[in-house]
């Protein structure tokens, strides 16, 4: 099972439960292991799409794992919403890829013909049960479409604008969607967990 966290801090809780990798890395922090009688390997990728597509591609290359998660904080799409949610990745999206007029829509990849990667639907029920036993509150635990771009929105007007041509989007990061993408092309099932820790308008 490989773990993908773009942060150190979202990381953190994991990593003081394996131990630290040496195998050579393109500046890559790893850790390997076990938790609860399963090989684990843990990379901090970095943010953004690049960082996210190097470690996850790195990750299969080297270790071929046989799923990924994929994992850390992100925006909400409401201004209401709570912080901490907990959000199920039924799929993900690159809010920010506009290849029109080669695509007849923003999103949509033209070598794929799609903007929507999948997740996993075994793997992602699996999670979402764990993650409601962990937070004993089902109804903080919701799934949906991860938004993913190279910007942290911070603006109201920026967040409503990208909900109108994402209009299923429940949440906002940098790294779900091309983590999915690289797990598409290499045929590794995956999924993701986000918690939310704002509304993506401040």
């Amino acid at each position: 099972m490989a773990l993908i966290a773009a942060l150190d801090v979202e990381a953190r809780g994991v990593a003081r439960q394996l131990a630290r990798a040496t195998i050579s890395t393109p500046h890559l922090a790893i850790w390997e292991g076990t938790l609860e009688n399963t090989p684990v390997v843990l990379v901090v990728s970095g943010v953004g799409k690049v960082a996210a597509s190097l470690a996850t591609q790195f990750l299969c290359d080297v270790y071929r794992p046989r799923f990924a998660i994929t994992f850390g904080l992100a925006g909400a799409t409401e201004s209401d919403s709570q912080k901490g949610r907990l959000i199920i990745a039924s799929g993900a999206a690159q809010h920010d890829v506009d290849a029109r007029p080669l695509t007849d829509a923003r999103g949509v990849i033209p070598s794929f013909g799609k903007a929507i990667f999948s997740a996993d639907q075994k793997l992602s029920k699996s999670l979402r049960h764990a993650a409601e036993l962990a937070v004993g509150d089902p109804v903080a635990v919701t799934s949906g479409l991860v938004l993913t771009g190279d910007q942290i929105v911070t603006s109201r007007a920026v967040r409503d604008a990208l909900l109108r041509d994402f209009p299923e989007g429940v949440c906002f990061d940098m790294e779900t969607a091309a983590i999915a993408q690289v797990a598409d092309q290499n045929t590794l099932p995956w999924c993701g967990l986000r918690m939310t820790s704002d509304a993506a308008d401040e």
